[in-house]
């Protein structure tokens, strides 16, 4: 559908004003080689025509004060930008059944006046062209959001030269010697550094380019996300640079293999190297010179602009009058923000802006300093974070950030923010749903007309694209569903992609385009089906040329669907596994079988749930239905099963106070600990770097990733615990289950929370029974607090051996190891009791340690 059109624009920063309101020194762009804006854009670019309707990237270049729109082949969607460059960057993402769209100009350093000009200016009209909605961003080349950065994978790498002073092209045969120095913990830059060792520091990954040969160099404390994006940049600068011919070595600081990066440099290897604390540190951001966070009215309403500093503390939201504009400096490294009030004049919206950029100036901030501006109902939640009454029930945050002084505190997750009930917020839906579909499957990467008599019918090794064409005021609208099984192939999940866009050129860019992940369906993708959604197992073969790959359809005679949903916007059919440890009681199962065609009533499933399988009944098997309720089963039932098992009971009591279960995922990714809430979740949202909670109410899973670090499980433990603590509900530490699982080994009652459970995912296809048998007992499910106490120094005690070993018990601080020792260890191996250990000097403790093997 069309975007709704609003009046929310912003200026050029340095637009010249006749009689500037701000008692602010504003210097004008020199040379401009454009006209000032005189009010808001009402006629656009034509490179802006139907963009933003596509999840992705699009990018334009000011070039020769214009705008030019960049084909996707580009260098620059790669993330590789000329430093004397301004660009606009569109990022359009998938938002449930909506789209989101974020606009960033990027201003190199070398970048003239007037290119950021027309860049900034270039926004507003962008901006306007989709309606207000998007939210602006100005970035700053090397000062660059961590939001801006994530867009491009591999990095940013900057390039030298620009449009207007003629870029520096390959010569494919002669290379100049370079050293490009990567860094950054987790978006990581690329920029030219001079071809000297005193360039390099232990803490970062340095690459050489000499001719065909590329070495990458590694410090000694170089993160592995910077060693592994060092990679990606070395094949990238061969397959795209080198046309393929190139050789690529990589190196560590002190390894054997090192002398091949000095010999690249054509220099000696230097006695000393700069530690990584003087490369600096990659954590660190620029803050503001005060660590007040500052809010300022705009406004217009007295007939003359006024910028007044609102000093009533504490922020709260009601401050913002949806009638005005404010500036908001957040007194850290997320910059300054423009909030423009829905009703705000058409002055404060487009004057926003200058206030911004002189207040920047004035503040003594440093020129990169982030501006933001957002619309009223789109703000963000580093916004919302400056404003301590605002009601965020989605985010969990950690404690206030503190700005402003060198020295480092730890962020505190505040376990209030767990406690508040999630709840995602409503997505109108486009239509009803009775407009025309069509269907198509991939197939050999081609699009194959999919039979009308399975519309609703889909495999999950498939990939399919779905037409959609419905009526807004008598206009034809369209949306391009592209949908893609758990198990359908790379090649297949790009082919559908390819062709979701090649129906919307032929649409001549009218339709919205919208990815779509198997259990991961917004309601209207359902409501196209009345509730008779339905996926199969298995799928067509690939399109590549793999001998190994090849139709794969359910023909064993038996299949077992799970069913759930309460109506048409929810409700789905998934094949799972066809054993007993699929069974849910909570749900409705379909078996079709030799020996007869079974609906399995789950003893909690409600009557609704019933209602809404029934249309399935005859999309699963011809055959008539024969209703069992769990416990009634007959013996054909568990034969076709192979057999009766444990599966998850799913137990809701009518007079306790039940609620929905909710999933969180807990991380430290981000240089503190923190949690976050998963709505909507299924197996795919585990994930194996990170440590999950599972509230089922009755109980709390603390679901350990086979890649999660010692910090995540311990603040998840110790997360999970408070919550159960301070819990105002009448639950209690006592009455509630906190158990710790591992991935791979997860139990039914576990499982039976997770729509069309996976079990070959981690487990190759084993029970439960079978993997705890095989990993002996520290496989099975374990009370947090019991797996917390390892992660408190000596409370758990180990053997001599244990502590000399390779790998340490989990939890051990390897600098203390002797604490974990018993009190007749202790002193058997570091010769004094503990107590006479403890006060002797540093000095002499460690000396006894390294004795000791214990160092």
């Amino acid at each position: 559908p069309e975007p709704k059109v609003t009046s929310l624009r912003i200026p050029l920063r340095a637009f010249i004003f006749s009689a500037p309101p701000c008692p602010v020194t504003f210097q004008p762009f020199a040379n401009m080689g454009f006209d000032p804006p005189k009010g808001l854009p009402t006629v656009f670019d034509p490179s802006f025509a139907g963009v933003g309707k596509k999840v992705g990237l699009e990018i334009w270049r000011v070039e020769k004060l214009k705008v030019v729109k960049k084909p996707e082949n580009d260098p620059c969607y790669q993330g590789h930008l000329h430093e004397g460059d301004a660009y606009i960057v569109l990022q359009t993402k998938q938002k449930s059944s909506s789209l989101e769209r974020h606009i960033f100009f990027w201003l190199g350093k070398d970048s003239s006046q007037d290119e950021q000009g027309v860049a900034a200016y270039k926004t507003v009209e962008l901006d306007e062209s989709l309606g207000g909605e998007p939210v602006q961003h100005r970035e700053v080349q090397s000062h660059e959001s961590d939001q801006f950065l994530a867009l491009f994978k591999g990095g940013l790498r900057y390039l030298e030269g620009g449009i207007a002073t003629g870029f520096k092209h390959v010569d494919r045969d002669a290379f100049a010697k370079k050293l490009l120095h990567l860094k950054g913990r987790r978006h990581v830059r690329v920029s030219e550094v001079p071809v000297d060792a005193k360039s390099l520091n232990e803490g970062d990954v340095f690459i050489i380019l000499n001719n065909r040969d590329i070495v990458q160099w590694a410090g000694k404390e170089a993160s592995r996300v910077e060693k592994s994006k060092g990679l990606d940049v070395c094949r990238q600068i061969r397959d795209q640079e080198r046309s393929g011919n190139a050789n690529i070595k990589a190196v560590e600081q002190g390894g054997p293999d090192e002398a091949a990066f000095w010999t690249a440099m054509g220099v000696a290897k230097p006695a000393r190297i700069k530690s990584a604390k003087e490369g600096g540190d990659d954590g660190e951001h620029a803050r503001s010179a005060g660590d007040a966070i500052k809010l300022f009215h705009l406004s217009d309403s007295s007939g003359s602009m006024k910028f007044e500093e609102v000093t009533k503390r504490p922020l709260s939201k009601d401050m913002l009058d949806t009638n005005d504009a404010f500036i908001l400096n957040t007194g850290h490294g997320a910059g300054i923000f423009i909030w423009v009030g829905k009703k705000a004049s058409e002055g404060e919206k487009l004057h926003s802006m200058k206030f911004a950029t002189d207040y920047l100036a004035k503040s003594g901030l440093p020129n990169h300093t982030p501006i933001t501006r957002v619309a009223e109902g789109t703000e963000t939640a580093i916004f919302k974070q400056s404003f301590e009454t605002w009601p965020e029930p989605n985010a969990l945050k950690p404690g206030q950030p503190v700005g402003g002084g060198k020295k480092f505190e730890k962020k505190a997750f505040d376990i209030n923010a767990m406690r508040k009930g999630g709840q995602r917020e409503a997505v109108p839906l486009p239509d009803d749903g009775t407009g025309k579909l069509q269907i198509w499957r991939i197939e050999n990467f081609e699009r194959a007309e999919w039979p009308k008599e399975r519309y609703g019918e889909f495999y999950a090794g498939d990939s399919y694209v779905l037409l959609y064409t419905y009526l807004v005021n008598d206009k034809e609208c369209y949306i391009v569903y592209f949908w893609q099984g758990l198990q359908s192939s790379q090649d297949e999940k790009g082919a559908s992609a390819l062709w979701a866009k090649n129906i919307d050129d032929e649409l001549g860019g009218a339709a919205v385009q919208v990815r779509v992940v198997q259990n991961k369906e917004p309601p209207h993708f359902y409501l196209l089906f009345k509730g008779k959604f339905i996926v199969h197992s298995g799928g067509k073969a690939s399109g590549w040329k793999n001998v190994a790959d090849s139709d794969s359809y359910d023909t064993d005679g038996v299949t077992l669907y799970q069913v759930r949903g309460t109506n048409e916007y929810n409700t789905r059919a998934i094949a799972v596994a066809e054993n007993a440890q699929s069974l849910n009681s909570g749900d409705i199962f379909l078996l079709s079988c030799k020996e007869g065609y079974f609906a399995w009533f789950g003893k909690y499933c409600s009557g609704d749930e019933r209602e809404m399988a029934k249309n399935f009944y005859s999309k699963i098997d011809k055959r008539e239905v024969k209703q069992v309720t769990e416990g009634s089963e007959p013996e054909a039932f568990w034969n076709a099963l192979g057999g009766k098992g444990e599966y998850a009971n799913v137990k809701v009591e009518a007079d306790q106070d039940y609620r929905e279960p909710r999933l969180f995922q807990c991380s430290n990714n981000r240089g503190y600990f923190y949690v976050e809430e998963i709505f909507d979740y299924d197996q795919e949202d585990l994930i194996e770097e990170d440590v999950m909670i599972l509230d089922t109410f009755f109980e709390v899973f603390v679901w350990v990733g086979s890649k999660a670090n010692d910090e995540e499980k311990k603040g998840a433990l110790q997360a999970a615990i408070d919550y159960i603590k301070s819990d105002g509900t009448a639950r209690t530490e006592d009455d509630t289950s906190v158990l710790v699982i591992k991935q791979g080994v997860e139990p039914p009652n576990f499982t039976g929370h997770f729509f069309a459970w996976n079990p070959d995912k981690w487990s190759q296809g084993k029970t439960y029974e079978q993997l705890v048998a095989e990993l002996g007992s520290g496989a099975a499910a374990s009370s947090a607090s019991s797996e917390l106490s390892k992660f408190v120094v000596g409370a758990t005690k180990y053997t001599y051996e244990q502590l000399t070993a390779a790998t340490l018990p989990e939890g051990v601080v390897a600098t203390q190891k002797e604490d974990y020792l018993n009190d007749e260890d202790f002193k058997k191996h570091l010769g004094v009791p503990r107590g006479e250990f403890q006060q002797m000097p540093a000095w002499k403790r460690n000396n006894i340690k390294k004795k000791a093997g214990l160092y």
